[in-house]
């Protein structure tokens, strides 16, 4: 075994240990108390420079996912280092205890309060009426403005999914590309119907193979839905799954051939360098700031939607034996919606469908 495959054999070991970890526990009880970080005064410019503002974040999932959910934990701390913040947060919140979640540290006087995930959207809506005096947000969805106390910050989705999609279509050879999720949920689902139509477009012999395992945090699952895509002639997977992304490259590296991983969320480049071709990098940090700002401004809540435009959705770090002509390619086509040159009615054009959210609604 050459030394980058013991390295990256290593570090999946780790990372499950971490997930592993962060998931025991009483399942009931899962993320009902707030870990608290830190507390001190606001010193940045801005309307509540001279206030002390406390923030909370919910998650559906582990802090320690490497992905969506870590993702969010480092938003967090960055509204700590840039404005001081005192920062809380609550993991493993199920979708029936959102609200008490919620509502627990709205009376406990917390100022800004984050729902991690489109599935926070219901809760946010009656919770955010309840405590008109508290800022609430949601990253992953749609809700803003329902109320002046309630902001959202959304990735346009079908970006990524369009250049990704591309990629997968030209780097198959076998014609079947397996798509693992975590969760059956609209944005997911959009950016898998982009998949699919940029895939029939540019590949018309390959097809896209879909699966979910209802879960974010079972690496097993997601390595058995792997390897079951794989057992079917899949030689490119795309996992939009969290902490189960692990399982999905433990079976591409297993694979009696090379299968190409593309990870999404967070860069996966360091779980599988000899399989992760590469990942589309939603930066849920900037969201989060972006949204604090409207707080930080005194601002009614808005539906926000942002994308690679804003530089917040960005190609990850590509495989070592990743064909250099297809790295290329990604980046050209990565870079064209910065420009401008791709434009809601020219993906129109291209794959006869705009996603959902891929342009402010």
């Amino acid at each position: 075994m050459n030394a980058k495959k013991i390295i990256s054999v290593l570090l999946i070991a780790l990372l499950m240990l971490v997930t592993i970890t962060g998931c025991a526990g009483d399942a009931d009880n899962a993320g009902t108390q707030p870990q608290t970080d830190s507390s001190s005064a606001i010193e940045s410019d801005g309307d509540m420079a001279e206030e002390t503002v406390s923030v909370a974040l919910l998650l559906p999932g582990p802090i320690n996912d490497g992905g969506w959910n870590t993702s969010a934990y480092e938003g967090l701390k960055m509204l700590e280092e840039k404005y001081g913040w005192s920062i809380s947060y609550s993991e493993n919140i199920s979708i029936d205890k959102q609200s008490s979640a919620l509502r627990d540290y709205a009376r406990q006087g917390y100022d800004f309060i984050i729902g991690h995930g489109f599935q926070f959207g219901d809760s946010l809506i009656e919770v955010a009426s309840e405590f008109p005096d508290t800022f609430f947000a949601q990253v992953g969805g749609d809700v803003g403005g329902t109320y002046a106390n309630l902001t959202s910050g959304n990735f346009r989705t079908g970006e990524l999914a369009f250049v990704l999609g591309r990629m997968a279509a030209e780097l198959t050879e076998s014609n079947l590309i397996g798509f693992i999720g975590a969760m059956e949920i609209p944005t997911t689902v959009d950016e898998v119907e982009t998949i699919e139509a940029t895939v029939a477009k540019y590949n018309p012999d390959a097809k896209v193979a879909v699966a979910y395992t209802g879960t974010w945090t079972d690496v097993a699952a997601a390595k058995e839905a792997t390897k079951a895509m794989i057992a079917k002639g899949a030689d490119v997977i795309v996992g939009i799954a969290d902490a189960t992304d692990v399982g999905s490259i433990q079976a591409c590296q297993e694979a009696d051939s090379q299968v190409w991983y593309v990870g999404w969320a967070g860069d996966r480049y360091e779980l599988g360098p000899d399989v992760v071709a590469t990942s589309g990098v939603q930066s849920v940090p900037e969201l989060i700031l972006s949204m604090a700002e409207r707080l930080i401004n005194k601002q009614d809540g808005i539906a926000g939607y942002y994308g690679i435009e804003e530089g917040v959705q960005l190609i990850g770090q590509f495989g070592d034996n990743f064909p250099e002509d297809l790295k290329q390619m990604v980046l050209e086509e990565h870079q064209k919606f910065i420009t401008g040159e791709y434009t809601r009615n020219g993906i129109m054009d291209i794959i006869g469908r705009v996603p959902e959210v891929m342009y402010d609604k």
